[in-house]
């Protein structure tokens, strides 16, 4: 949250804000360049953290928020701040464009934040649990039409142009008296990525009962997550720790991974107390302290061993910065 509004003046200040679609003029009163979605309270956070520091954007942005009911608040919130952006005190930023309030459905989830963007993406958010209002997403993405493989079709002798054309839209052809389906030079079709990223929490249950109802629904024909982003921050021996402060530890996140079956894990938030692994053979690291003194800081090798010891069965990554994953394809 405190690297949202140096993000976005980062945007402006290297230039990226010149590849973003800016409205025209006839839109730029109303339309934003930027859509940011969260729970409430991230309006106000964002609109003060700009204005205070003065920071001047070179295009438009707008806040969504996810309205927060009584369940999905820690308890004593009120007593720290206001989610509410008071208008007279906090008014929108000349930058500024108005942003939806998105109530939850009646089961607490917020279905459909995002429905269908150009490429048919849909995200759904659910609230976790968290010393401070924190949700989590569920990005589903389309199912992708099955390709041609070409090097199979020229393989039948089918010449490059409008035939190869023909076939992938499902048509049989007859080239020099031989019949060629389209199931020959097709590629099997790819079932849509199912992505789960999560904020701050010591409990994420709620993902789970998430996917379950999107499967009663019919929304999906299995339960199984091909990515869950989850934070680690302790290892298990600093669970009560971990709870306290609304962190998870390797056994909570392997548990919720086993549950939804999930093929890939990503590890993130870390504790500073950890240091990167140098090598898998060593848990501790020595290092020097400000006085002069030699003591041991623990590896994240630690967590990822802490992970890999329960029943969760699939890959495991410890995320790290600008770090790009594949994800692998997967059939239907």
């Amino acid at each position: 949250m405190f690297g949202l509004p140096g993000l976005l003046c980062t945007i402006d200040q290297k230039g990226a804000a010149g590849d973003l679609e800016l409205p025209t003029q006839a839109e730029y009163e109303t339309q934003a360049s930027v859509n940011i979605y969260g729970p409430k309270g991230l309006r106000r956070y964002l609109r003060l953290s700009l204005a205070l520091s003065r920071s001047r954007l070179n295009y438009t942005y707008a806040v969504h928020e996810l309205v927060m009911r009584d369940e999905h608040r820690p308890d004593g919130w009120e007593e720290w701040a206001s989610l509410e952006a008071n208008p007279s005190e906090d008014p929108p930023l000349y930058c500024e464009r108005p942003g939806r309030d998105i109530e939850a459905h009646a089961d607490g989830f917020w279905y459909h934040v995002l429905d269908g963007d150009a490429e048919g993406t849909v995200i759904h958010a659910m609230a976790l649990r968290h010393t401070i209002p924190s949700v989590g997403w569920l990005i589903l993405r389309p199912e992708q039409k099955r390709t041609l493989d070409v090097e199979a079709a020229r393989s039948l002798g089918i010449p490059d142009g409008p035939l190869m054309g023909e076939l992938k839209r499902g048509l049989t052809l007859v080239v020099n008296g031989k019949t060629i389906n389209p199931d020959q030079v097709l590629l099997p079709p790819v079932r849509g990525h199912r992505i789960a990223i999560m904020g701050d929490s010591y409990d994420s249950g709620s993902l789970i009962r998430l996917v379950k109802s999107l499967f009663e629904q019919g929304k999906l024909t299995n339960i199984q997550l091909d990515v869950l982003v989850h934070e680690t921050t302790f290892q298990n021996s600093m669970a009560a720790e971990a709870i306290q402060k609304g962190h998870s530890t390797p056994d909570r996140v392997a548990q919720l991974s086993s549950d939804l079956d999930v093929q890939l894990l990503i590890l993130t938030h870390f504790s500073h107390r950890y240091s990167p692994i140098e090598s898998g053979e060593c848990n501790v690291e020595t290092i020097s302290s400000a006085a002069g003194r030699k003591k041991e800081k623990p590896s994240l090798q630690i967590l990822l061993d802490e992970i890999k010891s329960t029943k969760f069965q699939g890959q495991v990554i410890l995320a790290d910065d600008l770090a790009l994953i594949r994800v692998p394809l997967v059939p239907k």
